[in-house]
């Protein structure tokens, strides 16, 4: 049995995954709302970190 083995997508299985995941994400913040809500400051510190990053590397290989 071969668990671990090589895999590549195409371009347009990886757009199916993401429009599934990110189905499932709405779905899940619909259905736990109230749970969530509480938890929202948490949600935009973990934006704002994830954004810095990104925006940081970018700055960083991208310089003229």
């Amino acid at each position: 049995m071969k668990i671990f083995r090589t895999w590549t997508f195409r371009w347009w299985e990886v757009g199916i995954i993401k429009v599934c995941l990110i189905s499932l994400g709405i779905l899940l913040g619909l259905y736990f709302y109230d749970y969530l809500i509480g938890f929202i400051w948490l949600w935009w510190v973990i934006f704002a970190m994830a954004a810095a990053y990104f925006i940081a590397l970018f700055l960083k290989n991208h310089k003229a």
